[in-house]
């Protein structure tokens, strides 16, 4: 028996071969209007969580480095008693404007405001991309009030940035300082209670 694919074969219109189990093979196409990723399941991916100890999208440190950092800086801290903060920042709507625009604008989005966010540090600070949109910054050297400078400044860069890609983009911001005689812990588990009360939408009345 001659196959579909032999010289001379003359399938019937009912013998057409069935493609639908090879829709899989086809390329991602740009689009210049606003897609749905719901339209393209599994072509389009949601921004990864990070893993490991350099961020490669952000190019901020890693969750892994972040916990090497922290537990560094804990020894400093309880020998020596110098000052440190440590603060949280989470973009809010990264969902939204991928659904709109597509997960590459939502990356892009991200890592821009990630750049602003180094910008903003000193040298002797740290940045890490702890959740899909989340930072951990710790400014070494540095109290809870005189922390409260660098996060307007921050702030206000994000939200520039934020505002220019629209879309109901915005970041929320927690930090805070150890007690005394307390452990970076205390610090960050008060730092993301904060950023949890920043980011809570009120209702629509």
């Amino acid at each position: 028996m001659a196959s579909e694919f032999e010289p001379g074969s003359d399938p019937s219109p009912s013998e057409e071969p069935d493609l639908s189990d090879r829709v899989w093979i086809a390329a991602r196409r740009t689009r210049m209007a606003p897609i749905s990723t719901f339209d393209v399941t599994g072509l389009i991916r949601p921004i990864a969580q990070p893993d490991g100890w350099v961020d490669l999208l952000t190019g901020t440190d890693g969750p892994r480095l972040w916990d090497r950092t922290i537990l560094s800086e804990q020894a400093r801290v309880a020998r020596y008693r110098r000052p440190v903060t440590v603060v949280f920042a989470e973009i809010v709507g990264l969902d939204g404007l991928a659904e709109q625009w597509g997960w590459d604008v939502a990356q892009q989005a991200l890592a821009a405001c990630a750049r602003r966010l180094g910008h903003e540090i000193r040298s002797s600070d740290h940045i890490a991309r702890l959740e899909q949109a989340r930072f951990g910054i710790l400014l070494t050297e540095t109290s809870e009030i005189a922390a409260i400078n660098f996060v307007e400044q921050a702030r206000g860069s994000c939200e520039e940035e934020l505002a220019a890609i629209g879309n109901g983009l915005r970041i929320g911001f927690g930090w805070a300082s150890p007690p005394a005689k307390g452990h970076l812990s205390d610090a960050m588990a008060t730092a993301l209670a904060r950023l949890a009360a920043e980011l809570v939408v009120d209702p629509p009345a």
